[in-house]
């Protein structure tokens, strides 16, 4: 690694580091922006808003061109769980529809679709991982007439598998369903192109290999399926 960005992580004076798929060590520039903005609001109150909104944007920005998206279909959330959730409660879906997932996700793209079935009686249906690895045509394979939405994680939190998010999405999308991903293992250390991937939504906080802070996450809904999701958690911005 070049010096220059090894000395923004303090943290490579102590550590190999190698713990980024759970919580990744804050930067210098990190923590003085976090440090920064406290430090202004203790000063000055909010004389400065209108810098601090030009600084959120700059950021709904950066994180569009990273994936390929754009601006607008960047929100900012507390977290990957929150982000999945706000998907999960704002799609319509009735008693008799299903959702396919697999059997090795991460609570948190687990537990927003519980609910549902809980709820409205809709069905789960999982692929089964099988030596470390969800084969995709098993997954698309559960596809029928009554699914409504595949969700799955870009890489599986506990045995590092990658899914191909271009070739599942490719079928959701022939098929009309809406293809979910949450991307928390992935973005940052790996490429995701939103529409070459055919990704119509994707949840990820920034604490892993985004190298930022916990509580600050990223969902990205496409234009496409927009008027499919209803908010609802509402606030005044």
């Amino acid at each position: 690694m070049n010096e220059s960005i090894r000395s923004l992580f303090p943290v490579t004076q102590k550590f190999i580091y190698m713990n980024h798929s759970a919580v990744s060590p804050l930067s210098k520039p990190v923590r003085d922006a976090m440090v920064g903005i406290t430090d202004d609001v203790m000063r000055n109150g909010t004389g400065n808003y209108d810098d601090w909104y030009r600084t959120y944007e700059l950021a709904r920005t950066a994180a569009a061109r990273l994936v390929n998206a754009q601006a607008h279909e960047i929100a900012f959330m507390p977290n990957t769980s929150a982000a999945i959730s706000a998907i999960a409660n704002g799609l319509e879906l009735r008693a008799g529809d299903n959702i396919v997932s697999c059997d090795v996700e991460f609570p948190a793209n687990v537990y927003p679709w519980m609910r549902l079935k809980e709820e409205l009686g809709v069905t789960l249906k999982l692929a089964r991982e099988r030596d470390g690895r969800v084969d995709p045509e098993e997954i698309v394979s559960l596809i029928d007439d009554r699914t409504r939405v595949l969700t799955l994680s870009w890489v599986q939190f506990a045995s590092g598998f990658r899914s191909d998010l271009a070739r599942i999405g490719k079928v959701c999308r022939e098929r009309g369903v809406f293809f979910m991903v949450d991307a928390i293992q992935g973005l940052g250390a790996l490429e995701l192109d939103v529409e070459r991937d055919s990704v119509d939504a994707f949840a990820a906080d920034g604490h892993k290999y985004l190298l930022g802070t916990e509580g600050a996450a990223l969902l990205f809904v496409s234009d496409r399926v927009i008027d499919r999701v209803k908010p609802t958690v509402l606030g005044w911005t």
